[in-house]
Parts: structure tokens; C-alpha cells; sequence
């Protein structure tokens, strides 16, 4: 093999090799066919329907205990809307919703976040049904410390301990005062969605949140996370991702010929 071709072949080596690398760490973005769905425990073990929860009592097991989500897009933006059911006997205290910390150039999102759910600095970004006002204490870094019982901690899965920091960047609804037993949120933000985490408890030792939390997918099963906004840099889902590297390959290699000549 030529010094020329040895080279074409290693770069594109290191193409497809860093494509795979980000693959793993960056989110999918959420496929249109998925804007309308719905998450919800599926027998009695604590696992089932790409959830984990505490099945205590079993009163949010069989079905008891769902998150649905409804997504349109208006084109420069898109609205979100999340329902949460629970059982009369065992109303949510409350659910986070993962947020991206970051956009895509490094700057903090805090502030928009604040702005879609606390400042309402554009009227008609958020209403909820059943939530009591969200305060900016509850968008933000949150983890056990929150009273999140059984969160897992991303560092290694298994449930946060006091030494653990907080493990989600997102936003905390907090059910009202109201005798709800079905709670509503919907919103509006420029961030296209992707596959990400939420987390919910009710008042005592209850708690639900999708299997692969603190896990990004990397298949085209995505059962175990639900919908959330971005704000990250994304990929496209796999099979297109497969075409953008594969194109990538193919300008090496048209540089690699020009550089022939």
C-alpha cells in the first residue's frame, strides 16, 4: 500500500472513528413519529414499559402511574405538553423534567429556562394544569438533595447517597394543593427535542423514572427515555448518521484523488 493510500485509509479510520465516539456521547434528536406518546408501568416487579419504579404497596405498578407527552412543531419553535396520572391514593408530589444545562457554543441555558417557566418574559410560554408556581430554586441543578428517593446516580447507577452530587440539570413540578390525581404542563422553547430523563415521586416512598436515565441511547430503541427540549449539539438518529459519515468519508476521498493530481 502507497504512503498516500496508508494515510487515506487512517483518516478515514479516525473519521468513522470519531463519528462513533460522539455517536455515544451526543443525544438523538427526537423523530417526528414520536411527538405523540406515552410511558407507563407495566406489571408489578419495578421494571416494565421502559420504566423503573418502587413498586411499595403497588400502588403505582399495573398501569397505575403514566407520563404521556404531546410535541408540536410551529416551525420556529415547538410547544411541549406533558401529562402526569397517578392513582387518587397516591398523588405525585412532584416530577422533574430534564433540561440541557449548555447550548451548543457553552452558554449557561439557566436563563431561558427561567424565562420559559419562572420569568414568563414571553406571556403564554407555560400554563399548567394542577402545578403550583415555579420558583427559581426549582430550575436548576437538583439530586437527593431535593428529596428524589431511588434518582440513580449516572456516575454508576445505583441510588444516590448523600455524598453524591446532584445528578440532573432540569426542571421541578411540583403538584398544587389540589386534589389532582392528573397534572398537565405545556410550554413552549426554540429547542428541538431530543430523547432524554424525567424522575417523579409522590408523598411517601413512591418514585418512577425511565430505565436508561443518565444514559444517552444509541440504538434506534429508544423505550426507555421520553421526549425533553435540547439544547446541546445533536446527530441525527443512526440511519442518517450512517450517511453523514459515510459523506464525510467520500470528501476525504475526493481530496485524497485532488491531492493525486
Amino acid at each position: 500500500m502507497s504512503r498516500s493510500n496508508r494515510v487515506f485509509a487512517a483518516l478515514t479510520i479516525v473519521v468513522v472513528s470519531a463519528c462513533a465516539a460522539r455517536s455515544s456521547l451526543a443525544s438523538i434528536v427526537v423523530d417526528a413519529s414520536y411527538f405523540n406518546g406515552f410511558r407507563t408501568t407495566v406489571g408489578t416487579s419495578g421494571m416494565g414499559g421502559g420504566l423503573t419504579w418502587n413498586p411499595a404497596a403497588g400502588k403505582w405498578s399495573a398501569g397505575k402511574f403514566s407520563i404521556s407527552w404531546e410535541i408540536v412543531d410551529n416551525g420556529s419553535d415547538f410547544t411541549y405538553k406533558y401529562t402526569v396520572k397517578t392513582p387518587a391514593d397516591s398523588r405525585m408530589s412532584h416530577w422533574i423534567l430534564e433540561l440541557s444545562e449548555f447550548d451548543a457554543v457553552g452558554n449557561l441555558l439557566e436563563t431561558h429556562w427561567e424565562d420559559v417557566f419562572v420569568a414568563l418574559s414571553t406571556p403564554g410560554n407555560y400554563i399548567n394544569t394542577g402545578i403550583r408556581s415555579i420558583d427559581a430554586d426549582e430550575v436548576g441543578l437538583t439530586g437527593l438533595k431535593g428529596g428524589n428517593p431511588g434518582m440513580p446516580d449516572v456516575d454508576d447507577g445505583n441510588p444516590l447517597t448523600p455524598d453524591d452530587k446532584d445528578d440532573i440539570f432540569g426542571v421541578r413540578f411540583t403538584r398544587g394543593e389540589n386534589e389532582m390525581d392528573t397534572t398537565t404542563v405545556i410550554f413552549t422553547t426554540p429547542e428541538v427535542p431530543i430523547w432524554g430523563d424525567f424522575y417523579a415521586k409522590d408523598g411517601g416512598d413512591r418514585w418512577a423514572y425511565n430505565t436508561g436515565f443518565g444514559i444517552d441511547p444509541t440504538t434506534t430503541d429508544f423505550a426507555n427515555w421520553i421526549p425533553r427540549p435540547d439544547g446541546m449539539v445533536v446527530i441525527p438518529e443512526p440511519a442518517t448518521f450512517i450517511v453523514w459519515s459515510l459523506l464525510g468519508v467520500l470528501g476525504i476521498g475526493w481530496w485524497h484523488r485532488r491531492k493525486a493530481v
